[in-house]
């Protein structure tokens, strides 16, 4: 045996239903939008953003480079060159020297 329902609650649960269905599709649209959006916001933070700091980094850290290369370059230089006076000096007296510098200026 079945129940019979009004035409009018019958009219009222279709509509009901209607807007239930509408409603649980404008939640399914939203939460794929989300979705993408957050997607997105990752993509933006791990790709996006490291590749922008390094744009902006980019000259400040070649001039650093260059500045360090630089620098142990004349690093070299300079360890080459005192290399070169030791050999140089090697049989060279230069405590004889400064006592003689100091007896020609008078102290």
């Amino acid at each position: 045996m079945g129940v019979i329902i009004p035409e009018d609650q019958l009219k009222d649960l279709y509509a009901l239903t209607k807007e239930n269905n509408r409603m649980l599709k404008d939640m399914r649209r939203d939460a794929m939008i989300g979705g993408i959006i957050h997607f997105v916001w990752w993509v933006v933070l791990v790709v996006v953003l490291p590749y922008l700091t390094w744009l902006y980094l980019q000259p400040y850290l070649e001039g650093i480079m260059t500045a360090y290369q630089t620098a142990q370059g004349q690093s070299a230089q300079m360890s080459d060159a005192l290399s070169k006076l030791q050999e140089a000096g090697a049989g060279f007296d230069f405590a004889k020297l400064i006592e003689q510098a100091k007896a020609a200026v008078g102290q």
